[in-house]
């Protein structure tokens, strides 16, 4: 999706590429644990990059109109883990499943006994110590039909005092939403579809939010699947 030095240097593909050693390692080879893998790196390249400026606040955006609740969940996750501080996974896409489907899904449930904590933070769901779920209707207010760049940035503000990472799903990348959180964040990660999202369409998408000025930090294949059956995948 591009080779900026701002921006990840290649696209992720979830289910797409492993260290030929830690593929020896494991045995029975298990997709989904592969999948977990992929988005540690992920996580690492985008929230610990070498360069000083690190993201703290990531958009992550499908290029058409895919539920990808699972996949900032679990971004969510795994950053919460590797960080001392807050993080939150805020719910930016009117169109999406709620991310509450996606706990129950998961076998997780919000944490019980909660302190007070600030306005923002404080009508969230806690997930875990240090993992916050930001619902859409505590995320948009009063603000359901006039998400303007003035009351997004201030919005945005209020997530920075009161989290120390934020992880944003928002709509398609061609809502004008999801142009104007690119904007205004530390950064874009695309979500392309496997053998769903066209080439040209990704182009299309990257060259709009470019020009509006979106830091891409770049792409990630969802969906990716296996017609290789396993028993050869454990032998690569």
């Amino acid at each position: 999706m591009g080779t900026q030095t701002e921006t990840l240097r290649t696209a992720l593909e979830l289910g797409a590429f492993e260290p030929q050693a830690a593929a020896k390692r494991r045995a029975p080879w298990d997709p989904n644990r592969f999948a977990e893998q992929q988005i540690r790196w992920l996580v690492r390249q985008v929230f610990f990059p070498q360069e000083r400026d690190a993201p703290r606040q990531v958009v992550f955006s499908p290029v058409q109109n895919n539920d990808i609740g699972a996949i900032c969940l679990q971004v969510g996750q795994i950053l919460s883990d590797q960080v001392s501080g807050s993080t939150c996974v805020v719910e930016a896409d009117a169109h999406a499943r709620d991310l509450q489907s996606v706990l129950i899904n998961n076998g997780r449930q919000p944490g019980v006994g909660q302190k007070t904590f600030p306005p923002l933070r404080n009508s969230s769901q806690k997930i875990s110590e240090q993992l916050w779920r930001v619902p859409l209707r505590t995320f948009l207010g009063d603000q359901q039909n006039d998400l303007s760049s003035p009351w997004l940035r201030e919005r945005l503000a209020e997530l920075r005092l009161e989290f120390d990472y934020t992880v944003i799903q928002a709509p398609a990348a061609g809502y004008s939403e999801a142009a104007l959180l690119g904007q205004l964040s530390d950064g874009m990660i695309l979500v392309l579809q496997a053998n769903s999202t066209r080439r040209a369409a990704a182009k299309k998408v990257k060259q709009m939010l470019l020009a509006t000025n979106v830091r891409l930090l770049g792409a990630v294949l969802s969906e990716r699947t296996f017609p290789i059956p396993q028993k050869l995948y454990r032998k690569l």
